[in-house]
């Protein structure tokens, strides 16, 4: 069970360092009407998007997998 939990950690660690790659390049292309504690904000719910989507894709390829399994 460890092993599972260490693995989904390291995934999760990705998942963070690349949506903050993608933040940094949202955060130089936003435009400077926004205050910085706005632009702040904005940027920790993209990339808690990015994190929650990524996860939602993983969850559905491992279910497609199982029921490819399963059908087997």
């Amino acid at each position: 069970m460890s092993t599972l939990l260490s693995s989904e950690t390291k995934h999760l660690a990705f998942d963070i360092d690349t949506a903050a790659n993608r933040q940094q390049s949202s955060f130089q292309s936003m435009p400077a009407c926004y205050q910085a504690d706005q632009q702040v904000k904005y940027l920790h719910l993209q990339a808690e998007i990015d994190v929650l989507l990524q996860q939602l894709q993983t969850l559905k390829q491992d279910k497609l997998s199982s029921e490819r399994v399963q059908a087997d």
